[in-house]
């Protein structure tokens, strides 16, 4: 037994998995068969770090975790029809590293106009009204909308709530001071008809601001996901590069302000336990992009 091998193997599995998992995502399961047989090969050869006394005690906790539920993929329409009705009563870790840093960017919204893009149940739109902003949210979910109208009513809050979709919004131009986008553009197969129509019904020094997946997460194969007792849920993703998020907005007409990428830290140990942190500390899942509308008459 050579433990110097060990970093090399665990490197080769890990590569090897996320190509497993990449082929499936894109339905290249013609192809599967040599990555896997790659995969099993460098397993095999891990034997010689463990005993057999360690497989058989872990075999049966393994059996347990909630990862070997079956997995179904859904639509983005199937998935948060499917997910409304317990998703704000869920702790949602990519939530707790979100809802912070997009707050500290929103800033005062006081007699504010504020477009929430796809408002889901209303997190947001609840709060920016809370704070004294006049609150449009829009969102193409019928059961989403519905949770964020019940939680409207009983805060007895004035937000309009409208059917719609991103990349045709029903506004006039130049309608909003502010603009959220949170955890949904990578739900589009393509960013910059959304950018355009958002960019569109803000008013000249506009701000917008985006949350979105880190494209790191969609690229290793974690998609967005709820889970039920009987499986675990799968939301279609598309992959796009911090480049591309960048450069669809300035394609838009808006100019970045600023762009931060959220890491998994302590900051999720009150969700998360600290195996998982020390697991995937320094991976980033989050990306958050704050960006202004220019005056198009304005010289330079």
């Amino acid at each position: 037994m050579d433990p110097s091998k060990l970093p090399t193997l665990i490197d080769g599995i890990f590569s090897k998995s996320l190509q497993v998992r990449r082929m499936l995502l894109r339905g290249e399961r013609e192809a599967l068969p040599t990555p896997l047989a790659e995969v099993v090969v460098l397993a095999r050869e891990l034997e010689q770090f463990v005993t057999s006394d360690q497989l058989a005690a872990v075999s049966e906790g393994l059996a347990a975790q909630r990862w070997h539920k079956p997995t179904v993929e859904l639509s983005v329409s199937e998935g948060y029809a499917a997910w409304a009705k317990g998703y704000d009563a869920e702790v949602n870790p990519l939530v707790v590293l979100e809802e912070p840093a997009v707050l500290d960017l929103i800033g005062d919204v006081a007699g504010k106009d504020v477009l929430d893009a796809a408002c889901g149940t209303g997190r947001y739109a609840v709060a920016l009204a809370q704070a004294g902003a006049r609150v449009v949210g829009i969102d193409q979910s019928e059961e989403m909308l519905a949770a964020a109208a019940a939680k409207r009513d009983q805060l007895g809050l004035s937000i309009d709530l409208r059917r719609g979709s991103l990349t045709s919004l029903p506004f006039p131009d130049s309608s909003f001071d502010l603009a959220l986008c949170a955890l949904v553009l990578c739900h589009l197969p393509e960013l910059a008809p959304a950018a355009k129509e958002v960019a569109r019904v803000l008013r000249s020094g506009g701000r917008l601001i985006v949350s979105d997946f880190h494209p790191f997460c969609v690229l290793i194969g974690w998609p967005t996901l709820f889970r039920r007792p009987e499986a675990t849920y799968c939301i279609e993703n598309f992959l796009h590069l911090t480049q591309d998020y960048c450069a669809a907005l300035q394609a838009a007409g808006l100019e970045i302000a600023e762009l931060r990428e959220a890491v998994v830290d302590e900051a999720l140990l009150p969700v998360f336990s600290e195996t998982g942190v020390e697991r995937f500390r320094g991976w980033p899942v989050l990306l958050i992009i704050s960006a202004v509308k220019g005056d198009p008459t304005s010289e330079g």
